[in-house]
């Protein structure tokens, strides 16, 4: 009893510092599940911070190799600098970046995604702005999963905010692209609002594409059901099959579509089915992390391709396509200039 009767005092940093209780969140079994549920039981006031601790320690946790701390500092500044500019800076910040600083594979490094906690005031109600953000670098994936279960797979180039206030626990925030398989909830819809709409559902699996540079936007229906609600207070029910897209003059169509094709990036395998360039290049753009110039844009952005890419590498990928349509392409760095041999 004395050992458990620590947990009196603890607030959520403790938690979060707390050994035996990343150890329980990181490798869950079921002797640690009994006995951290038998703590909630018998401190329920502790029941809030705990699942926040549990929020925050999901977040700063990715089972990767020791990083050696030349390759994170750069990251590590950038996330302070970040953080100074968001007014964030706090006795709470300063004992949580130390943690986040011991925890070097959570930083911005081109092989890992990263997961950054903060604390905003806002009205003086710190609980509305403690939020838990996923952020993946071009040319990765990751996946998370949130307090409630929800499992949570995040495409390249993508930012999932969550809040950790209990209460909106089930509000999330998307700019990119993710695959979300939502844990059924009756009473309470899980919500996830992009910049067009958002999508409403109790329990359901779906993939959400809204990157901020572009000005379409998609949501693909795998199972289940789901809602879309638009800005003109419009509630739309999908089934199962259907794609809700938006244009770039912000309309938006129905259709009939193979989940698969769409959703497969989860799984590292990039399927094509008859897409045209102009859709083609933004998929290659956020699965190989690199910007794509096109000479001739407009009279070859129609063009249709149907291949399926697992581990090829990018210079694969553009030999693949110069099988269907000729072309020559140059790669420097981050940045493919493709040039089609057009018939005079």
């Amino acid at each position: 009893m004395r050992l458990r009767s620590k947990y009196i005092n603890y607030t959520t940093e403790d938690f979060v510092e707390d050994k035996d209780f990343r150890c329980w969140v990181n490798t869950p079994n079921e002797i640690l599940d009994s006995y951290w549920t038998s703590i909630m039981e018998e401190f329920p006031e502790k029941t809030e911070p705990i699942m926040q601790a549990k929020q925050i320690v999901n977040a700063l946790y990715i089972d990767e190799e020791p990083v050696a701390p030349e390759e994170y500092a750069e990251s590590l500044n950038f996330l302070k600098t970040y953080i100074d500019k968001k007014s964030v800076v706090n006795d709470k910040i300063s004992k949580l970046f130390v943690l986040m600083r011991n925890a070097a594979a959570i930083l911005l490094l081109p092989t890992l995604a990263i997961s950054t906690y903060f604390y905003q005031s806002q009205s003086g109600n710190k609980a509305a702005g403690q939020v838990v953000q996923y952020i993946v670098p071009n040319g990765q994936k990751s996946n998370v999963i949130l307090a409630d279960g929800t499992k949570v797979w995040l495409n390249s180039g993508s930012t999932l905010t969550v809040s950790l206030d209990n209460t909106k626990q089930r509000n999330v925030q998307l700019s990119g692209e993710a695959f979300f398989d939502v844990t059924k909830n009756e009473k309470e819809p899980f919500l996830v609002k992009t910049r067009d709409y958002s999508v409403k559902v109790y329990g359901t699996q779906f993939d959400v594409r809204a990157y901020p540079g572009q000005k379409e936007s998609e949501t693909i229906l795998q199972e289940g059901s789901i809602s879309i609600l638009t800005d003109a207070k419009e509630e739309i029910k999908m089934t199962p099959g259907q794609s809700f897209y938006v244009d770039q003059q912000n309309k938006y169509t129905i259709s009939k579509v193979d989940p698969e094709v769409h959703t497969s990036w989860k799984d590292n395998i990039l399927k094509i089915d008859n897409e045209r360039l102009r859709d083609l290049l933004v998929r290659m753009e956020h699965w190989y992390g690199v910007k794509i110039q096109v000479d001739s844009y407009d009279m070859v952005k129609d063009l249709k391709y149907t291949l399926t890419i697992k581990t090829e590498s990018l210079r694969e990928m553009l030999d693949l396509m110069n099988y269907v349509t000729p072309l020559s392409y140059k790669i420097e760095g981050e940045n493919v200039i493709l040039k089609y041999k057009l018939k005079q």
